[in-house]
């Protein structure tokens, strides 16, 4: 229960209607049983009287307690059940801006289907035991002492002996409700492993068919989906016991009531009025006990997915800013490398080795060299995605003392996973500006970026939805999609991670030539394997396959000299004649 209470403290911010729609649970319960004892009143005195004047007075005092009943039940439910959908709300938005938060090393390890599920199911099995559960819980303290209390009044051993299997019920849920605990976590993490699946093989499904392997991965959903049923068939034995045990008991009751209450009327001790009592009372009383075993079911979902969240919400993102972090309006776009190396994990090796650059501000930094070089990882430091050993600093001032929202506002990056969302085109091209575009930028960017007369081409040109992750766009329209949007933010420092790579060198050259024309006002850094792409930067940095400088200097100077650089370009230059594009 402890991991519930940071949940119950969200409802509690809510506290005015919360307890207010608790206030309405006695009411309406009383109410309710106030009409019990009122028709086992009347049928006491029919069987006495020998006249009807009191009738309509009995059946005006029933109406009364109808509507009254009526009313403080929709106003229970109105109000606590929204403040638990209110509660969702803010949950579901806590749980996002912590996903949004959370450093690139915590997405690396951890499983979409997975985090989805916190998100999703998890929250909605948190906010049915918090908000309704607690609903019926409530409704069951207020009228099972009260009926009792009634009842016990009326007759004591035909209560004692209700009691019986009522207490037997409840050693049996105690007993089951760890069991369905155990049972409602492994469903929990088994349904994340089915999302997990599905959503990577929906947005992967172009190398599933090019690759013929859908009866392969169709094999591991099935595994996937059978040991989820597994789980939720033990999850449904223990809570088939719990529900049995419960209706045995609401059962064995009747039986009870039938034997000693029915042999009590026919002796007389006890009249047919106050045997009504016993059997509406009785149902008054089971009822909110079999709601009381669905939420013993619902608790061990709850308190499991109450844990699942709590370990979410505990991730410590590994990049924070400082305490004293600044926070400057404008960036001149100096970019200081000194000594800088990186290794993702402490055990494994350095992936950038002792790499130092100045990048004065304004110029272009072009970064080369052999597949798995550290390209990305340097370009990605800038952006202080990850944290660094070594000196790196953006206007003179060490990256970790720019808070982080100011470090990345000045930023416009490109990834290489061309990224777009299910949107209009041109949504796509506000995406991450500060300010509002009017349709003419909009024109404007998507002009440097070469992707004008393609855009008019859609049938609905700028309002043309882009299918999921850009789906309906070729790699190089996403790529120059991309482009566009980080143009669109006016950044201080244009970091482009080998983008220009699905393009042929035609439009290369032009969506050069316009990036150069952009970069006047700002700092940009190329990664590329095309060295086209950064012939014309002011610097080129070339990596080796371990991380370590090889080479700075401009394109004339590299050619200048032997090695990797040199190789390469005349490789890429014979192939680009023999392709007859020309370089």
């Amino acid at each position: 229960m402890k991991a519930l209470w940071p949940f119950a403290y969200r409802f509690w911010r809510y506290r005015t209607r919360l307890l207010a729609g608790l206030l309405c649970i006695p009411l309406g319960q009383a109410a309710d049983v106030a009409m019990t004892v009122t028709i086992g009143n009347a049928i006491k005195r029919a069987a006495e009287s020998d006249n009807a004047d009191w009738i309509g007075r009995v059946i005006w005092l029933l109406t009364g307690y109808a509507v009254a009943q009526a009313v403080f039940r929709y106003f229970q439910r109105w109000w606590i059940v929204v403040v638990s959908r209110e509660v969702e709300v803010d949950l579901k938005q806590d749980t996002f801006e912590k996903l949004t938060g959370l450093s690139f090393e915590f997405h690396n390890r951890s499983r979409s289907g997975d985090v989805v599920s916190r998100l999703t199911s998890d929250v909605e099995n948190v906010r049915m035991f918090l908000g309704p559960g607690l609903m019926y819980t409530v409704g069951a303290m207020v009228v099972v002492p009260i009926s009792l209390g009634v009842l016990f009044s009326l007759n004591v051993w035909v209560t004692l002996a209700m009691i019986v299997p009522m207490t037997a019920m409840g050693w049996i849920m105690k007993a089951l409700t760890p069991r369905i605990h155990r049972y409602s976590m492994e469903v929990q993490e088994s349904l994340a492993d089915i999302s997990h699946r599905a959503q990577e093989n929906f947005g992967g499904i172009r190398v599933v068919q090019a690759a013929g392997i859908e009866d392969a991965q169709a094999a591991r959903f099935a595994r996937s989906s059978e040991r989820n049923r597994d789980n939720q068939i033990a999850m449904g034995e223990a809570r088939g016991l719990t529900h049995a045990s419960v209706n045995g008991a609401f059962d064995l009751t009747f039986v009870v009531i039938l034997v000693v209450g029915g042999l009590a009327a026919i002796d007389r001790t006890l009249p047919i009025g106050d045997l009504f009592k016993f059997i509406d009372l009785t149902i008054k009383v089971f009822w909110p006990l079999i709601a009381l075993g669905w939420i013993a079911g619902m608790y061990a979902r709850a308190l499991a997915s109450a844990e699942r969240i709590t370990e979410l919400m505990a991730e410590v993102p590994s990049i924070v800013d400082a305490p004293d972090a600044v926070q400057p309006r404008t960036m001149r776009g100096e970019i200081d490398f000194r000594d800088v190396s990186f290794r993702y994990h402490p055990d494994s090796p350095d992936v950038l080795q002792h790499v130092s650059v100045h990048v004065p501000a304004g110029t272009t930094l072009g970064v080369v060299g052999p597949t798995g070089s550290g390209k990305t990882t340097l370009l990605s430091l800038v952006g202080r995605l990850f944290d660094c050993e070594g000196s790196l600093s953006v206007d003179g001032v060490p990256i970790r003392d720019w808070s982080l929202a100011s470090l990345r506002g000045h930023l416009g990056y490109v990834p290489q996973d061309s990224f777009l969302f299910s949107a209009p085109y041109e949504d796509n091209i506000r995406f991450g500006a500060d300010e509002e575009l009017s349709d003419e930028a909009i024109h404007e960017y998507v002009r440097r970026a070469a992707m004008e007369g393609e855009v008019r081409s859609f049938p609905h040109q700028y309002k043309q939805r882009v299918g999921e992750r850009g789906v309906t766009l070729s790699g190089g329209q996403r790529q120059r999609t991309c482009i566009a949007r980080a143009l669109a933010k006016k950044p201080q420092v244009l970091i482009l991670d080998d983008c220009l790579s699905a393009v042929d060198t035609e439009t290369e050259k032009h969506l050069l030539e316009s990036l150069r024309e952009a970069g006047k006002s700002c700092t940009v850094l190329v990664a590329a394997h095309r060295l086209s792409s950064v012939a014309m930067a002011d610097q080129i940095l070339v990596l080796t396959a371990d991380g370590h400088m090889e080479a700075l200097g401009t394109h004339e100077e590299l050619l200048a000299q032997p090695g990797w650089y040199h190789d390469t370009w005349e490789r890429q230059q014979r192939r680009a004649q023999l392709l007859g594009e020309g370089v």
